[in-house]
């Protein structure tokens, strides 16, 4: 049972990036979630709008917004956040900055909580977790990316190595390396930069060497094992766990979704052409439904581990979506963690219970907020059907 709500009308911010296009949108970023929490928040006494740091004016406190009425996008002035939900995907360091100058007047002038906290870049994420004795035999063993070391971690692993950005999403900038067992050529595949997918044979390592100097350029990249993540018709597929906190600020399992990726593609992200899947469904077909049943609860309860460690390294959370890669021995990565996470593949899969509750948590929690206790989980603490989404 999620908390029971009071009737103070509260002002709910939802924080995006500054649109730097020529010809500026009429609609914000991410328009069927923020339409969504909308619809939704006012149902529960929340007055919700969308503003950017540049919405806001230093010298008046006056902040402009929009705000979600009649089936269309407004411009209005709006009352300073009660609570601030960060949905801001930043192009620049100076944007960020912005940002960050602008909630702090915001906070000066009238205090505000935030919903959620953030991440670190992923190799101190990787590290934290590995320090972790329950949850390293779940962690990919990870490196920086150094061009003189590329050539013993590819013999130290079977001639195979992913890379991938340290800062990376939606699979962009992804790359696996394979070296032939009968000559010195080198095949690579996989998604550049602005998400189109590649292959291409190289003559040596060398010269492999040199084109991803020119990929990554300045940019800081990781080198992991290159792990068998595919089901049995050889399409890459992962498990999106949703963790949320409910009105009571404690963590619960919103729900489980299976991407699956293209048949030979790399990765299995839905900006990459991927399809949704009901997770158990996948999983059952995989490995039989009481293996299924035994992974999904796994991967409960490592999530719930999961969280609580980047709570004491990093501060307050208030949702968290992890990534898990299962190899056909049963073995369970975990690959990503966010804490800007989408709903799509919970949209995507019926019924919608789990995307219901992907939205209004986030706003029993903003209730919560307003008198918050410490986080708490506990793993068996949502008993449900593994095999259905779930509240």
């Amino acid at each position: 049972m999620e908390a029971a709500m009071d009737y103070t009308i509260l002002s709910l911010g939802i924080l995006i990036a500054p649109d730097r296009t020529a010809e500026q949108s009429m609609t914000p970023p991410e328009p069927r979630l923020c339409r969504d929490l909308s619809e939704a928040s006012s149902r529960f006494s929340f007055q919700t709008y969308v503003f950017s740091s540049e919405d806001y004016d230093h010298h008046t406190g006056m902040l402009l917004g929009w705000r979600w009425q009649n089936g269309a996008w407004v411009r209005q002035s709006m009352p300073l956040p009660d609570i601030v939900y960060d949905r801001t995907f930043f192009h620049s360091k100076r944007d960020r900055l912005q940002c960050e100058e602008a909630l702090s007047a915001i906070h000066a002038r009238k205090a505000h909580q935030r919903i959620n906290g953030s991440l670190p870049s992923k190799p101190i994420v990787y590290t934290r977790l590995a320090e972790d004795d329950t949850l390293a035999r779940h962690i990919p063993p990870t490196t920086r990316y150094v061009t003189e070391e590329l050539a013993s971690f590819l013999a130290s692993h079977g001639g195979k190595a992913l890379i991938k950005p340290a800062a990376g999403m939606q699979g962009r900038g992804v790359i696996l390396i394979r070296q032939s067992l009968w000559d010195d050529t080198v095949a690579v595949k996989g998604r550049t930069r602005d998400n189109r997918s590649f292959e291409r044979i190289f003559p040596n390592l060398v010269e492999l060497k040199k084109r991803l100097a020119r990929f990554m350029g300045n940019s800081p990249f990781l080198l992991q094992p290159y792990l068998n993540l595919r089901d049995d018709k050889e399409r890459p597929y992962d498990i999106r766990a949703l963790l949320q906190k409910n009105g009571e600020g404690k963590w619960r399992l919103t729900g489980t979704a299976a991407r699956i990726g293209r048949s030979g593609s790399l990765t299995s992200n839905l900006h990459g052409g991927g399809e949704v899947s009901d997770s158990c469904t996948l999983l059952s077909a995989n490995f039989g439904k009481p293996m299924a049943e035994r992974l999904l609860r796994k991967i409960h309860t490592i999530s719930g581990h999961t969280a609580i460690r980047l709570e004491h390294g990093f501060g307050r959370f208030g949702e968290l979506a992890m990534d898990f890669g299962i190899e056909p021995d049963g073995s369970i990565w975990l690959l990503e963690v966010n804490s800007k996470p989408g709903r799509e593949a919970f949209r995507q899969t019926a019924p919608l219970t789990a995307y219901t509750a992907s939205i209004e948590r986030p706003i029993h929690y903003a209730r919560y907020l307003k008198d918050r206790l410490s986080p708490t989980f506990t793993a068996s603490e949502s008993p449900y059907d593994l095999c259905q989404p779930h509240r």
